[in-house]
């Protein structure tokens, strides 16, 4: 591993293509195109894909999170509320001009403001859990977190119902987002991560704990707590999996540099998705396009946001994906 974080790259390469995947299983299902072990792996893949992804974003704000200057974190503020509020529009106006899917009722083009509906919640719930985070400067975190962990833990539960999933799925992962920005240097130090048994004994115990989860095999009552449970090793999983990769130069380049990406995929590739696999269903033969159409329909989408991101940097609309004002910090007062 050429650099400490290369490893938390690859993971986030990793989860973004798991992302992409679900979303692929489904726009194929709405063509009865997708094949039941396709579903399969999306919910053995559902406790690592955004635990994982949620506590790395964490640690990667976690400096800014502690600075006492405000500037920076502000400036993430925005760009991430601008990001999360432009590609909302885009997609609304995707979904109402586009014969692929249901055209918005005229309330989501301002309800999605506090209640989104698309896969851009996950950038929605960012700009909450930066403004959460930024609060452990004046509010103790311990207290922070512990609320964090009893609202995430209710929520699988299923003590508190909420009608829009994205509602749910902020309380669900906001404890790993915390975790990540202010409890997560031991573990991403931690030698125990880079032993070479930690990948096969963490995902041995992640797969028994599955198995036993999907076959029903805890009670009632124990079921989402264990879901709860499973969410947290899964964050391990993800980047035990990830170091062992990053033992593979060749290998690990993809997924680190996907890492990088991340952004021009997650806000493009849900369209993509959805056109593409509309195309498929016309254009091949059944058998398959619901053996290959997931993997297939995945692949293109990445590479056609990657795509579509470097043509629309290039023609100058870089302000697509970053907010197009430049955010200066202000200049540290003199000292009298």
């Amino acid at each position: 591993m050429s650099n400490r974080l290369d490893f938390l790259d690859c993971a986030k390469g990793i989860s973004i293509t798991l992302v992409v995947i679900f979303h692929a299983t489904m726009a194929l299902q709405k063509h009865d195109l997708a094949d039941a072990h396709y579903w399969l792996l999306n919910n053995f893949m559902s406790p690592i894909r955004m635990p994982v992804f949620f506590f790395i974003s964490g640690f990667l704000l976690r400096r800014t999170a502690k600075d006492p200057n405000p500037d920076a974190f502000l400036r993430k503020v925005v760009n991430v509320a601008y990001l999360f509020a432009l590609w909302s529009i885009l997609h609304l106006t995707w979904r109402t001009l586009s014969p692929l899917a249901s055209a918005p009722a005229p309330d989501r083009w301002i309800m999605f403001l506090v209640s989104p509906s698309s896969v851009l919640w996950f950038i929605w719930a960012l700009a909450i859990y930066f403004c959460v985070a930024r609060a452990g400067r004046v509010l103790p975190r311990k207290a922070i977190f512990s609320a964090a962990l009893f609202l995430s833990l209710c929520t699988y539960l299923g003590v508190f119902s909420f009608d829009n999933y994205a509602h749910a799925n902020v309380l669900t992962y906001l404890p790993f987002f915390l975790f990540g920005t202010w409890y997560s240097e031991p573990l991403v130090n931690s030698p125990l991560l880079r032993h070479p048994l930690a990948f096969p004994l963490s995902l041995a115990v992640f797969a028994v704990g599955f198995a036993l989860l999907y076959k029903g095999s805890f009670p009632v009552l124990l079921e989402s707590a264990s879901g709860f449970l499973l969410a947290m090793l899964g964050v391990v999983v993800g980047l035990s999996t990830a170091i062992f990769l990053c033992g593979f130069g060749t290998i690990c380049a993809i997924p680190v540099f996907l890492g990088r990406n991340t952004l021009g995929i997650y806000v493009a590739h849900s369209p993509i998705v959805a056109t593409l696999a509309a195309g498929a269903a016309a254009a091949g033969p059944r058998t398959m396009v619901t053996q290959l159409g997931v993997p297939l329909v995945a692949v293109a989408a990445i590479l056609l946001s990657l795509g579509l991101k470097l043509l629309l940097e290039k023609a100058g609309f870089r302000w697509l994906y970053r907010f197009p004002v430049p955010l200066t910090p202000r200049p540290a007062k003199a000292l009298s």
